[in-house]
């Protein structure tokens, strides 16, 4: 069964320890400390997944600046609990976030040609790429869908 909740501090060390088993199949060795950074100091709600009680996987999403785009940030699971649903229950859960604001009118993922199938298969088309942008050898892909 996989529970969704609200990150807290105490969270940091193992999800940093998932995010890790994830480079560099789907995240570059210098996004280590991204993420790090990003747990620290992101004001925008963000999700922790358990299965059984242990923590798989985590997903963030908030409003642009515009106030009318929503966005899904820092999705990623534990490769080890592939195909169980995290991803899909982690990203369902942050979509019924921003539907729930009336002032969304889009919602946007930016991901890489890891993960951009995932979105696809959830609704999201795809917008535009950019080569390397992530790092080198991952690139940009920006995938929207409307609320």
């Amino acid at each position: 069964m996989i529970h969704i909740h609200l990150y807290q501090s105490a969270d940091e060390t193992p999800l940093l320890t998932i995010f890790r088993k994830n480079v560099p199949a789907a995240f570059g060795e210098s996004e280590v400390a991204d993420y790090a950074d990003f747990l620290r100091v992101n004001p925008d709600p963000y999700f922790v997944a358990e299965h059984n009680g242990q923590l798989v996987g985590a997903c963030g999403c908030g409003v642009k600046e515009d106030g009318i785009t929503g966005r899904i940030a820092w999705i990623f699971t534990d490769p080890d609990f592939a195909g169980v649903g995290v991803g899909s229950a982690l990203v369902r859960h942050c979509l019924g976030e921003l539907r729930a604001n009336p002032a969304v009118t889009l919602i946007e993922c930016r991901t890489s040609q890891v993960a951009y199938r995932f979105f696809e298969h959830l609704g999201f088309v795809l917008q535009r790429t950019e080569l390397d942008y992530w790092v080198p050898g991952f690139d940009l892909y920006v995938m929207t869908l409307k609320p």
